[in-house]
């Protein structure tokens, strides 16, 4: 399989909405949110010590690379930046201050990456 990449805010966002989905509640077993957890409160302490603009670097410009996943897992992974996109389609619909067309279209091109992998005969 090729890996998954992701920007840092893009991995940040992911997990964070699986976060806040669970609320407190245990993760399933295999969930993405299990298997990355500890990547994510490392890469979340390492952003809180940056001032600004470092911090803006590194959420635009880092990546974070995932070298193996189950299919349920990018299944679930689908599932969240789904609902990234009806945010931001919400955000643009409302005339929300923190509507960002470019941020609607970085979520819509992840989906089209991520549905392509699932379709791929030998991405696992």
């Amino acid at each position: 399989m090729d890996k998954l990449e992701f920007t840092v805010h893009e991995f940040m966002a992911i997990m964070g909405n699986l976060d806040e989905t669970l609320a407190g509640k245990k993760a399933p077993e295999g969930s993405v949110y299990n298997e990355w957890y500890a990547q994510w409160k490392v890469l979340d302490e390492r952003l809180e010590e940056l001032d600004p603009m470092p911090r803006a670097d590194m959420l635009f410009d880092g990546k974070v690379s995932i070298n193996a996943i189950t299919e349920p897992q990018l299944q679930e992974v689908i599932g969240v930046v789904n609902s990234q996109i009806a945010m931001h389609e919400k955000l643009i619909a409302d005339d929300d201050e923190d509507a960002d067309p470019e941020d609607l279209e970085i979520w819509q091109s992840k989906l089209s990456d991520l549905n392509e992998l699932l379709k791929a005969s030998d991405w696992f």
